[in-house]
Parts: structure tokens; C-alpha cells; sequence
């Protein structure tokens, strides 16, 4: 065990888009620094606009910031989804409105930053976040010169050199939820329905989610597909199985057949989908889930993963790290320099994964790859 440090005075927030899992988060970090290394915990509310945004008042009355201690009300925030503190893509701030890129962005915030930083009496941040939520955290920890720890979240599981990220686990259970009610409607009506889900370029999501749910096709960004051989999976089940119902688990970034570019006249891919399967003579219907995906409460894995990455995060700022996030190799918590993770690019879902294989094997539609 390491032993009690020299008091720091630490901010924690959570960055970038909510998910479950990050009030435990909070709580793990939060708890551990001041029961362990008897340090000060500040909570910043709504990302960074608790630190830069209009309504930051460095006196704690009616502001952005909330001082954690011993008796914070943890017990019952653990079991809420989403963050108590709050989540904020956009700097709520008028001399921000009219900045169009990150990069402008982080330099035009930088003095203000720089300025209530000091005046909060700030020795480091831990944030939980996305690649680009860190990204620009750790520009500003930087610059500003405090150490600067990151917790990979995010429901598309899509951050570099981590295998999992908080919120994620969660997440498929929400989505194949959903979906063992969307099969019963699809049995009722003899239909095929078309579910789309969250993942941005990726299709871990997708992919875990309809393994999971025992869907018939599973369409992700990374295999091209064709709706030609949709039709014959679909048409080989109603001939096997002697069934007309079906279940097909799409992700938001698959985009039309054969790679191509989702049509404009197309808002979801769920919806091109389903109406090319309608076009072939299979009665479809489309579903979008959205954020419902992200709102749910978190589950045990996401509960345990957040409290070992957060209590990981405290022990490397007190070890002197910077510029490093927690999370997983081989299964267990690992420290990633972020310089590391900026050179990859986003993580995609890997074809040769056990995950993958398993689809094929279970005689899934996945989309155009060749058994092994």
C-alpha cells in the first residue's frame, strides 16, 4: 500500500458524452484520495464548462463545483445511471460560439483555463472521457502545467490500446434488452425487423449485442455486405427452421452494401436495410434505439471495471504520472500513455476476434468474410 502524500488538492469530471458506470467512477476516485492519501477532491460539474464555462464561480455558491468529502452521498449515486455531475460536449461560453475546430478551441480556452485553475488551487485533474475528450484535457493539463490521469468510457468501445472502456458491457446489456422485446413484435407479425445500434465507426457494439441476442444477420462497418445475400440467409432460415421472423442487428456506421456510402435521401442504416428487404419480398419494419443505450443503469462489470480504473487513475497521480490513462490488457487495469493512444487510430472491431468467429460459426450473416 502506498502511503499518505504531501495534500493535494484534485479535480475530478466527466467528459465527453455520459454513460453508465461513471458515477462509480467518481466515487473510486473520489473515496480513495481522500480516505487513502487524505487529499482534497473537487467535483466539476458538466465537463469543462465547470472550469471554463460562463457560470464558473471559484467560491463554490450556486457554481460548477461540488466539494466532496467522507459523507458525499456515494451509496445511492452508484446505482444511477448516466453522471452526477454531469456531461457537456460544447463549452457553454460566448467567445467560444463562433471557434470551428478543436484545436482553435483548446488554445482559445487555454487562458481561462490557465487563470481559474490557479485560483482553484488545482495540483491535478482526473477525467473520464473519450480519445478526444482526454485529447484536449491533457492539452490543456499541459499547458497549464498539472498532472492530468484519463478514464477511458465510452459505449462504442472504440478507444485505442484499452479492450474495454467504462459504459460499454452496460450498454449491450440495454441493447439486447431491447432486443428480446423486438423479437417477440417481430414473431407476432412475421416480419423481419432491422435494429440499429450505437457504435460511430465501429461495430463492437453490433457485433457483442447480437451474438448476444441470437440475431440472424449482424452488419458493422468493417465487413461490406449485400443485401442480395441477406435475402438468401433470410429465405435459408424460412426453409430450415420453418420460420418467417427474424432479427437483424445493424450498427449506425455500416452504411449501404458492398461499403458504400449510406444513400442521403437514408437517415439510418436500419432503414435502408429494411427497405431493401422489403424490395425482395421480406416484410420489414426498422428500429433505431438511440440513447437508450447509454441511459441505463450499469452493471456489475461496469461498476467493478470503473472502480479498479479509478482507484488506478488516483495511484498513478501519486506516483507522479501525466499524460497517462487507465484501463485493460489481458484483463487486467494498465496504465497507456496517452502519446501511444493518440498515434492509433480508433479501435475497430478486429475479424479474426473470438467474438467474430463465434458469429460465423453460429452460422450467422455477418457480412462478406470467408470461413476459416
Amino acid at each position: 500500500m502506498r502511503k499518505k502524500q504531501e495534500k493535494k488538492r484534485i479535480a475530478m469530471l466527466t467528459g465527453g458524452g455520459d454513460c453508465p458506470g461513471l458515477n462509480m467512477a467518481i466515487k473510486a476516485v473520489s473515496e480513495y484520495a481522500i480516505k487513502h492519501y487524505g487529499w482534497e477532491v473537487i467535483g466539476v460539474k458538466n465537463g469543462l464548462n465547470g472550469i471554463v464555462g460562463d457560470n464558473t464561480i471559484i467560491n463554490f455558491n450556486d457554481s460548477e463545483l461540488i466539494q466532496m468529502d467522507i459523507d458525499f452521498p456515494f451509496d445511492t449515486l452508484v446505482r444511477q445511471g448516466g453522471t452526477f455531475l454531469g456531461a457537456y460536449r460544447k463549452i457553454r461560453r460566448k467567445s467560444y460560439s463562433k471557434v470551428k475546430n478543436d484545436e482553435d478551441l483548446a488554445s482559445v480556452m487555454l487562458p481561462a483555463f490557465k487563470r481559474n485553475i490557479k485560483d482553484l488551487n488545482i495540483d491535478g485533474i482526473i477525467s473520464t472521457g473519450g480519445d478526444g475528450s482526454m485529447f484536449l484535457m491533457n492539452f490543456l493539463c499541459e499547458k497549464a502545467k498539472i498532472p492530468f490521469i484519463g478514464i477511458p468510457k465510452t459505449i462504442d468501445n472504440d478507444t485505442p490500446a484499452t479492450e474495454i472502456s467504462i459504459g460499454f458491457s452496460s450498454a449491450v446489456d440495454a441493447c439486447v434488452h431491447a432486443m428480446d422485446s423486438i423479437f417477440w413484435t417481430a414473431k407476432s407479425h412475421h416480419r423481419a425487423i432491422c435494429v440499429e445500434v450505437m457504435g460511430r465507426d465501429t461495430g463492437h457494439l453490433a457485433m457483442h449485442s447480437g451474438v448476444a441476442s441470437c440475431a440472424d444477420v449482424i452488419l458493422t462497418p468493417e465487413i461490406p455486405y449485400t443485401i442480395s445475400n441477406i435475402v438468401k440467409k433470410l429465405r435459408d432460415i424460412m426453409k430450415t427452421e420453418q420460420r418467417d421472423y427474424f432479427v437483424i442487428v445493424i450498427a449506425e456506421g455500416a452504411g449501404a452494401e458492398k461499403g458504400k456510402k449510406l444513400p442521403k435521401n437514408y437517415d439510418s442504416v436500419a432503414k435502408y436495410v429494411s427497405d431493401k428487404l422489403s424490395e425482395a419480398g421480406i416484410e420489414s419494419r426498422s428500429d433505431v434505439l438511440g440513447y437508450l443505450q447509454r441511459g441505463g443503469l450499469p452493471n456489475g462489470y461496469d461498476r467493478m471495471l470503473a472502480a479498479e480504473l479509478g482507484v488506478m487513475a488516483v495511484d498513478l497521480m501519486a506516483d507522479g504520472y501525466t499524460a497517462y490513462i487507465t484501463g485493460m490488457k489481458d484483463g487486467k487495469p494498465t496504465k497507456i500513455p496517452l502519446k501511444s493512444v493518440c498515434k492509433k487510430e480508433t479501435r475497430t472491431l478486429d475479424i479474426n476476434s473470438p467474438i467474430v468467429k463465434t458469429a460465423i460459426k453460429l452460422g450467422t450473416y455477418i457480412g462478406e468474410v470467408k470461413k476459416k
